[in-house]
């Protein structure tokens, strides 16, 4: 099911260039590079983290937003992102169900229908198959067809 607002163009912060779905909507309103998050941290944590990134990429077009502690992932909405850690990167995305699987360290219930699931990535092959699943419905909740 689309949302009604699904179609209406994005309101874009005039101060840090930001796109939301609503206009003048609370944010940090500030501007970071992905470089900041990858300072003191190995090559392998960045490798994860382009992984991670193309993983999320397979269906479609991803704007990639870093933030100071944070790098969202949004087509329309924020749907999936990244906080890069020292020898992990922590890999977010949010669903509109609930799932059990073990390789999520934490799942925010945001409300009766919305959760955010997070798993800590640390070697290429936990990209599999079922995450794939997961993903690529995440992928239409930042759409907003879910």
């Amino acid at each position: 099911m689309r949302f009604a607002d699904a179609t209406l163009p994005l309101w874009t912060c005039p101060n840090c260039g930001h796109r939301f779905v609503t206009r003048n909507m609370w944010h940090s309103c500030s501007q970071h590079s992905l470089d900041e998050h990858f300072k003191r941290k190995s090559a392998q944590i960045r490798k994860l983290f382009d992984a991670w990134l193309n993983f999320v990429k397979q269906f479609g077009e991803v704007t990639v937003i870093p933030q100071k502690t944070r790098i969202s992932f949004q087509v329309r909405v924020r749907f999936a992102g990244a906080v890069i850690r020292k020898n992990w990167v922590e890999c977010t995305f949010w669903l509109k169900r609930q799932v059990k699987d073990e390789r999520f360290s934490r799942v925010e219930k945001i409300t009766a229908r919305d959760y955010i699931y997070s798993f800590r990535l640390i070697d290429e092959k936990q990209l599999d198959a079922t995450l794939q699943k997961y993903l690529r419905e995440a992928y239409q909740v930042g759409c907003q067809e879910k």
